[in-house]
C-alpha cells in the first residue's frame, strides 16, 4: 500500500516544472491532486497532461499573494478530495537581479509577496485544516541553495529563499 493513497496534496506553482513533476509522482504513489498557479492557460495545459496520464486533479488559478484565494483553494479542494493532508508551497519567482540601488521597491515587494507572504499565507490556510482533521499531514516549502548563502545581484530572491528556510525551521 502506497503511503500517500487517498491523501489530498495542494501543490502550488504546479503548472509546469517542479510543481507538476511533484503532482505527477504524487499521483503515482495515489493522492489527489490539486494543483494552484497564476498562469490559467499553462494550468489548462498541465490539468491535460495529468488527465491523459489518467489523474484525476482540480486546477485553481490563483495568486499565492493574495490570502483571500488561499481560502476558497483550500474550500475548493475539500469540498472535491476532503481533508487535506499535504501541503507543497512550491509557488516562487526570481525577480530581477541587479545592484542594491538599481532594483526598485516594487521588484523587492513582488518577490517577497510571492516567495515568502505566498509560504506564510499557504501555511495559515492549510495547517489548521490538517490538525483539524487529526490524520497528520506533511508540509514541504521548497526553497533554494540561494537560501543558504547571498547570491550577487540576486538580494530579493536570496532574502526570501533564507527566510523560507528560516521559517519552516522554526515551525518544525
Amino acid at each position: 500500500m502506497n503511503a500517500l493513497n487517498g491523501k489530498t496534496a495542494i501543490i502550488t506553482g504546479g503548472a509546469e516544472g517542479i510543481g507538476l513533476s511533484i503532482a505527477q509522482a504524487f499521483a503515482k504513489q495515489g493522492a489527489h491532486i490539486v494543483l494552484a498557479d497564476i498562469d490559467g492557460a499553462q494550468l489548462q495545459i498541465a490539468e491535460q497532461t495529468l488527465l491523459e496520464m489518467g489523474i484525476p486533479a482540480l486546477c485553481v488559478t490563483m495568486d499565492v499573494a493574495e490570502p483571500t484565494q488561499w481560502q476558497h483553494l483550500v474550500e475548493q479542494a475539500e469540498a472535491r478530495f476532503g481533508d487535506i493532508h499535504i501541503l507543497v508551497n512550491n509557488a516562487g519567482v526570481g525577480g530581477r537581479n541587479g545592484s542594491i540601488e538599481s532594483t526598485e521597491h516594487k521588484d523587492w515587494q513582488w518577490v517577497t509577496d510571492v516567495n515568502m507572504m505566498g509560504v506564510l499565507y499557504g501555511m495559515q490556510a492549510v495547517v489548521p485544516r490538517i490538525k483539524q482533521h487529526g490524520a497528520g499531514g506533511h508540509i514541504i516549502n521548497v526553497a533554494s541553495m540561494a537560501g543558504m548563502m547571498g547570491v550577487p545581484y540576486a538580494g530579493a530572491y536570496t532574502a526570501t529563499k533564507g527566510a523560507v528556510v528560516s521559517l519552516s525551521e522554526s515551525w518544525h
